[in-house]
């Protein structure tokens, strides 16, 4: 089981009360029980049974993300889509029992490879057409 911390770097910087957030720490070694039962009340409570796949909730995963940061719920609601897609979707992975590091890795991997090839409004390369013979 991974234990360790996944920084999510921001695209923008959140700005929440009186700080600038530029990173959410999400350390693992903070899932308790508890915090399983918790996440699982609230968004319930909400009516949202998507939860019921955990590692497939965006709700879930970010209350988890929420508690094991230390960044409200509320506050990482206000992130852009891309930010809240990296950090709900890295809990996800390991609710899913992947390991959450490896998953960002590849999650963000496509971002360096667009600065690279100079930002081509996130598009990728065409596939290469097989040979036909």
């Amino acid at each position: 089981m991974f234990t360790g911390t996944v920084k999510v770097k921001l695209s923008v910087p959140l700005k929440w009360e009186d700080r600038d957030i530029t990173e959410i720490s999400l350390d693992f070694s903070k899932v308790k029980g508890a915090t399983i039962n918790q996440c699982e009340r609230e968004t319930f409570q909400q009516g949202n049974f998507s939860g019921i796949i955990r590692s497939q909730s965006a709700e879930y995963c970010a209350r988890m993300a929420a508690l094991i940061s230390g960044i409200p719920f509320r506050a990482l609601e206000k992130l852009p889509a891309d930010d809240y897609d990296a950090v709900w979707q890295t809990v996800g992975a390991y609710v899913g029992k992947r390991n959450p590091q490896e998953f960002y890795n590849q999650f963000t991997a496509g971002d360096e490879e667009e600065e690279a090839a100079g930002d081509r409004e996130g598009f990728t390369d065409p596939a290469e057409k097989p040979d036909r013979k």
